[in-house]
């Protein structure tokens, strides 16, 4: 098979982990009699001393300088059997259009950030892929398995999305017979969100035992780390070098990009790397790694200091022996090789996939979302089309953003109507009444500048718009899902709340409208349930967070994040001490399907929330750190009828519905920091930042 492949780079590691990962699997395919050029962009970061390889035995390596230049290989291109593209190479749309439309061969897409990718594709950020060539491609090649797979086929159109992790080269990769110099050790380049986890796994036990030596290479780390005396820096760490690096290693840790945690199933080639070096790996925790290594007998995994201070107590020879076994049953480049090569000859060779009628042409069960387009809605509709489900999203965009429905208005099984429920429900939703089976009611603003903005139109939503989407869901014979809130428990004097408390509501205060709204909409549904009117199931949401929260819709995240990253003043309302718990905004949709979802959890009111609770101080030391901000902080009088205490009981939903919150705090806030940030940046909001990404 003659391949071409257009990748970030080859020549050279410095900064990043593509080029590792090509130079494994290329090898790979060479030692199985395949012939491959390897095209490369030229940029003035990975040329001179930082190009590592030159003349690779395995494949041949050439430069293009642009666009312009890349013509020059266009027969290379036409005549290949397989073309693929990676991800982050420079004007990697244009290159992956230029491709399309010159290959006559298979053509692939290798994303090795996926998880990257996908969130940028979720902020309109198309640096090197847009949504609309990714059904352009025979074959989406991608570094994160599981369900991220279906969403990319669901959500994008991708023709084939294929699991193909990264692998390690165990010729060049073996454990090596040298003096051990540290306790710990971890190779990579610097990220912000990576860097919580190297300082709560690494860094402080450093701090903690002096008596042990550390290690931590790779470059880009700000100068003003304070790192310990006995934690030894290296700025780049050369591949030819990592296998004695390793072997010098009592132990290594592995840590792991917040959206590659948020995904599951995205192994770093650094996992692999050291577990062929027979060098026992203390990892982070992520959906998906039990699926590659067995916890307790070929990995360690750990969450805390605590945990990771315990680790370093152990001897772990013997799990370093059997993560080397596990990664040459599995996970070599020659598996790799096989695995891409039974791919393209796949690609090759499609079968016919299944057709997808439109909601208008089929008798397809419709789920209706009202407040489709608002912050947690349009996750909602995205989630349910992952499902497969034909979604009806309803919305009058007053308080939520038509934007946040840009990637779901050309799905085939997603339409959306504006309209506005405390009026009657129009034909584009009452003729469907016969298919719709499920009814999520979201609509209602849910923030206070909000709310407070019309609070006669709060309370119609929530009273008169409930009635009339439950007396649809009376009508279709739909099951019905109300989207309550935490707020009617008011500032409350039982902590933490359970589902059986009253709460403390002020009935004739400004958050009345909102307040005392959810607790009549709550009242109305359960009283259709008790009437045998309507099949019920109420969520107490609790406060949610992450990407497409209103910019200025008030809430202490969106607030404290906006203004840390426009160098505002942060304003913090009371002294700080105030708490709160977070609730990313994927677990609480898994929440939401999850309660629609149950036969058996009925119509009493469930918590849906994260439990762990923090005070609002502590909220924005955290972001603070997170964004780097040099802004002050400022303190204002705490509003009227502010809570001072909030968290979640979640025992209903955990013991009836199996569900609890999965994504740590650092990982949704450093998806939600970065989201923002190009949300600013497109507003003219916030300078544009460069942004550097392994």
């Amino acid at each position: 098979m003659k391949l071409v492949v257009l990748g970030l780079s080859l020549g050279s590691s410095w900064g990043n982990g593509h080029a590792t990962t090509w130079r494994a699997l290329l090898s790979g395919l060479a030692a199985r009699g395949h012939d491959i050029q390897f095209l490369e962009r030229t940029v003035p970061w990975y040329e001179g001393d930082r190009r590592d390889l030159t003349d690779p035995d395995f494949c041949r390596l050439d430069y293009y300088a642009d666009l312009a230049d890349l013509q020059n290989w266009r027969e290379e291109i036409a005549s290949a059997d397989a073309v693929l593209v990676g991800s982050y190479v420079p004007d990697g749309v244009e290159v992956a259009r230029y491709v399309q439309a010159t290959a006559t061969g298979v053509t692939g897409f290798y994303d090795i950030d996926t998880p990257v990718t996908l969130a940028k594709l979720e902020r309109g950020d198309f640096e090197y892929l847009s949504p609309d060539v990714i059904p352009g491609f025979d074959l989406y090649l991608s570094f994160t398995g599981g369900p991220t797979l279906d969403r990319i086929e669901q959500q994008y159109g991708a023709k084939a999305a294929r699991a193909l992790y990264c692998t390690v080269d165990a010729d060049r990769y073996q454990p090596l017979d040298t003096a051990k110099r540290w306790a710990l050790s971890y190779l990579g380049t610097y990220s912000p969100d990576r860097q919580p986890t190297l300082e709560r796994l690494l860094i402080e036990p450093a701090r903690r035992r002096p008596d042990l030596q550390f290690a931590v290479a790779g470059p880009q780390y700000p100068d003003d780390i304070d790192w310990p005396a006995n934690v030894t820096r290296i700025d780049h760490l050369p591949p030819a070098d990592h296998p004695a690096f390793y072997s010098a290693s009592r132990m290594t840790l592995n840590v792991t990009r917040a959206d590659m945690i948020a995904a599951g199933w995205s192994p770093s080639v650094r996992l692999f790397e050291a577990g062929a070096c027979g060098t026992p790996i203390l990892s982070d925790r992520w959906d998906g790694i039990d699926d590659l290594f067995t916890p307790g007998s070929e990995i360690m995994l750990a969450d805390t200091t605590e945990q990771a201070l315990a680790a370093l107590d152990q001897d772990a020879v013997a799990l370093g022996h059997a993560a080397r076994a596990r990664v040459l049953a599995a996970h070599t480049a020659p598996h790799r090789a096989a695995e891409l090569e039974t791919y393209l000859i796949d690609a090759a060779n499609p079968q016919p996939r299944r057709s997808t009628t439109s909601m208008d042409t089929n008798d397809a069960p419709v789920t209706l979302v009202a407040g489709g387009a608002g912050f947690i809605g349009s996750h909602l509709c995205q989630a349910l089309l992952e499902r497969g489900e034909h979604v009806l999203c309803l919305d009058n965009l007053q308080t939520s953003r038509a934007t946040n429905l840009d990637d779901l208005l050309d799905h085939p099984r997603f339409s959306f109507v504006k309209a506005d429920v405390i009026e009657k429900l129009p034909a584009a939703v009452t003729d469907l009444t016969s298919r719709i089976t499920r009814v999520y009611n979201l609509a209602c603003a849910a923030s206070p500048p909000h709310y407070q903005a019309d609070p006669e139109h709060t309370m119609l939503t929530c009273v008169v718009g409930t009635d009339h989407l439950l007396r649809l869901a009376e009508q279709s014979g739909a099951r019905f899902l109300l989207t309550s809130t935490s707020e009617v428990y008011g500032d409350p004097e039982v902590h933490p709340q359970r589902e059986d408390y009253r709460g403390a509501v002020s009935c004739t205060g400004p958050r009345a409208c909102y307040d005392e709204g959810k607790r009549a909409a709550e009242a109305m549904a359960l009283d259709f349930a008790r009437l045998g009117r309507a099949d019920v199931r109420i969520a107490r949401i609790f406060n949610t967070y992450g990407p497409r929260m209103h910019p200025d819709d008030g809430r202490v995240v969106s607030n404290f994040i906006c203004q840390a990253l426009s160098s505002d003043t942060l304003t913090v309302y009371g002294d700080g001490s105030q708490t709160r718990s977070f609730c990313y905004v994927s677990d609480l949709v898994d929440g939401l399907i999850r309660l629609m979802d149950s036969d058996t959890v009925g119509a009493e009111p469930v918590n849906l929330g994260n439990p762990n609770e923090l005070t609002v101080g502590d909220l924005v030391n955290r972001i603070v750190a997170m964004t780097g901000t040099t802004a002050q902080v400022h303190y204002q009088p705490l509003p009227v009828d502010d809570p001072r205490r909030r968290k979640p009981d979640i025992t209903r939903a955990t013991t009836m519905l199996g569900w609890a919150p999965l994504v740590p705090l650092e990982a949704g806030l450093s998806r939600t920091c970065a989201w923002f940030a190009e949300e600013l940046r497109q507003t003219d909001r916030l300078p544009l930042l460069s942004v550097a990404a392994e």
